[in-house]
């Protein structure tokens, strides 16, 4: 993360641009009702916008899953992205009225319907496959598959690393959504534990218990920047393990949970700036004389939370002084 100050040689005024620390804040929740139209609030359409519809009347966001379509997407992209490393939530209300599986001819078996973090550049690839491996990479995300045959209905929240190659996080939980019944789905990440929990109530009331998403220590990492309730497209699966979805439902009261960010104010001093920084983060301040062309010019620190100081070691400054500072979490 980059925060900036601008000053010339015989100021130390400070202006904070705000494209880090602004905008949306981070270290807060993201809300949406879906009171009023959603696209005012950065909301938009990847793929088949017809499967999803903001419904005025009822407040909510009508989505078909339908894996007959190519992959599409109703996604808000975040102030930031978040990594392995970082804590994170996310949590939305799913009432279903249609659901049926093995819908597509070669395609018998289930398929998964699907909200939660995605990577915005992964997904939109046109080689991007949900229900191929390796073909998805990048991913926090709920998902629900329906019975088919032998096996079970299950909520199997997952967790796909950068690469997208094994081993990826996940759990299996059977249980069956039953259509006109109000959900809600919560999952709360903790990068200390390298846990994501997932919790449900039904029509207000708690749930099973759900079991937790553990990262296995060989799992690499990941890095997601967009909220999406998908629908996968079925194409590119194995043929032998083919399945396929149609189902209809809504989707309300969207949460998502950011993390606090690194860098909260951004101070200039004669030579250097003073931050407020948080413990577990490394800090280094860089320099411009034009916003493009930057060089580090103090040490990288380690701090812990509280007021950090960084100063810039070089004798000389340029006509025009830029500073940025570069938060890195080891």
């Amino acid at each position: 993360m980059n925060s900036l100050l601008h000053r010339g040689q015989l100021t130390a005024q400070a202006i904070c641009l705000t494209a880090c620390l602004g905008g949306l804040a981070q270290g807060a929740t993201l809300k949406e009702s879906f009171d009023t139209d959603p696209s005012a609030r950065g909301w938009r359409f990847w793929g088949d916008a017809k499967l999803f519809h903001w419904d005025a009347s009822s407040q909510q966001l009508r989505v078909v899953w339908d894996s007959s379509r190519p992959n599409s997407f109703f996604a808000l992209p975040l102030p930031t992205a978040l990594g392995t490393h970082v804590n994170f939530s996310f949590a939305f209300d799913l009432t279903l009225e249609s659901h049926a599986v093995g819908v597509v001819a070669g395609q018998s078996g289930t398929f998964q319907i699907a909200a939660g973090l995605v990577r915005q550049a992964d997904v939109l690839a046109t080689n991007y496959s949900r229900g191929s491996f390796p073909g998805a990479k990048n991913t926090v995300e709920w998902t629900w598959f329906g019975e088919s045959g032998a096996v079970s209905s299950s909520v199997s929240p997952v967790i796909v690393p950068s690469d997208g190659r094994l081993p990826w996080g996940y759990s299996d939980n059977y249980l069956t959504l039953e259509p006109g019944r109000r959900y809600r789905f919560e999952l709360i990440y903790t990068a200390t534990l390298r846990t994501a929990r997932m919790s449900m109530t039904t029509d207000g009331q708690p749930g099973p218990e759900l079991a937790d998403v553990v990262l296995p220590s060989n799992f690499t990492r990941f890095e997601v920047d967009t909220f999406a309730i998908s629908s996968y497209s079925g194409a590119g699966q194995n043929p032998l393990y083919a399945g396929s979805v149609l189902a209809r439902g809504w989707i309300d009261n969207i949460a998502i949970t950011l993390p606090e960010p690194p860098i909260t104010q951004l101070r200039a001093l004669d030579g250097g700036v003073a931050l407020d920084a948080l413990s577990g983060w490394r800090y280094t301040l860089e320099a411009s004389g034009n916003l493009t062309d930057w060089s580090t010019v103090s040490e990288s620190l380690a701090a812990t939370s509280g007021e950090l100081k960084l100063w810039d070691l070089r004798d000389g400054w340029f006509a025009m002084q830029f500073y940025r500072v570069v938060a890195v979490r080891p």
